[in-house]
This record gives C-alpha cells, structure tokens and sequence, in this order.
C-alpha cells in the first residue's frame, strides 16, 4: 500500500496483496460479529470481486450482483442503478451488502433502500474494503478509513482516464506517464494512448 501526493491530491495506491489483506480483515470482524450471512450481494463493478474474495474465505456460496454508479471521473455524480438483483425476494435470508469503497455512500444507501429492502430480507448488514470519513454510510465491516483518492488494482485504464491529465498537468507529461505506467503495470506507450484519447477532465 503506497499513498502518493499529486498536484495537493492524496492518491493511496492498492495492489492485489493489499486487497488480500482488507478483504482477511473484513471476514475476520464478520465472522467475529457472529453474524450469520447466508447471502453475499456484490455492487457492481468493485464490489463484487471484493463480494467473491469474501464469499471464498466465508464460505458462503451465493453470490450475487447489482449495478449502481454514482460517480464521474473524480467527482461523485448522479446514482444510476443500472442492474437489478435477480432475486425476487429475500425473505428469511441475512444478506451481506458489498462494495469496495464507501465514499459518498450513496450507492451502498440505494442499493440497500431501492433494492434490498423491498425484498424483505431478514437482516442486511454492509462491507466495505475502505470507508471515506466523510461518507454518509458507515459500512458494519470496513478495513481502512482514508481520505484519499483509491487506486484499485482492478482499475488500470480507468485509473488513467480518470487522472492521467491531472497527472500531466501537475508532473508533467513524461513524468506523468512514467507514475502512470508504474502504478497502472501498463506500457508506456499504452498509458500515453490512454492520456491522449480521454476526454478532459474536471478536478
């Protein structure tokens, strides 16, 4: 886990080892809870392989996924649900909701009011690899509080798209796309075609 400053912008950098060890610390505080999960939910897209890492370790077989968005490159935009729980219903099941940041908290908020709760689960209980402090939905299991930008390890080419030019415009373009290629384990060639085609973006 590196933490990176750019341009006055925290950047904390996750590799998959460092996900490993949030998503051991998240089954730990559940199984610690006794909270019995029957049914794990993933948040599309990050959610759900946090959703299927937890899903190995406690053993719990059923997994399944929803689609919510709420974000436009770095700015928290408006809540799209674009994927519904194929489930009809929940009745009698405790379900683990799922996503790997709560940031705003608006996503694990309306995934949990507009598409659990009408099925009638009978608990609901949130996880969450990292937590924003200023999130408005404390997750019941969380490994790390930041206030800084996440990097996943699963978000290469989104990563650039999303802060290649805040990069460029901070460190300069070869610096930029040198930072860029390291944390991304893409090409510089790559990083650069990335930097070029995406849209500007608003910090």
């Amino acid at each position: 886990m590196e933490e990176k400053s750019v341009g006055g912008r925290k950047f904390l950098l996750l590799n998959w080892s460092d996900v490993e060890k949030g998503v051991d610390t998240v089954a730990e505080r559940v199984s610690g809870d006794a909270y019995e999960v029957d049914t794990i939910v993933g948040i599309l897209r990050g959610g759900v392989i946090v959703a299927d890492l937890l899903s190995d370790i406690l053993d719990i077989p059923e997994v399944y996924v929803v689609g919510c968005r709420s974000y436009k490159g770095t700015e928290a935009g408006e809540l799209k649900i674009y994927h519904d729980l194929m489930l009809t219903g929940l009745q009698g099941r405790s379900v683990l909701l799922v996503d790997d940041i709560a940031d705003t908290g608006s996503t694990l908020d309306a995934a949990a009011e507009k598409l659990l709760k009408p099925r009638n689960p009978k608990k609901i209980r949130t996880a969450t690899l990292l937590k924003k402090p200023w999130s408005s939905h404390t997750p019941h299991y969380y490994a790390i509080s930041t206030d800084a930008w996440v990097i996943f390890p699963w978000e290469r080419v989104e990563t650039i798209k999303t802060v290649g030019k805040f990069f460029v415009e901070n460190m300069g373009f070869e610096e930029a796309v040198e930072a860029l290629s390291s944390l991304s384990r893409l090409s510089r060639k790559k990083v650069q075609s990335i930097i070029m085609m995406s849209p500007q973006r608003t910090y």
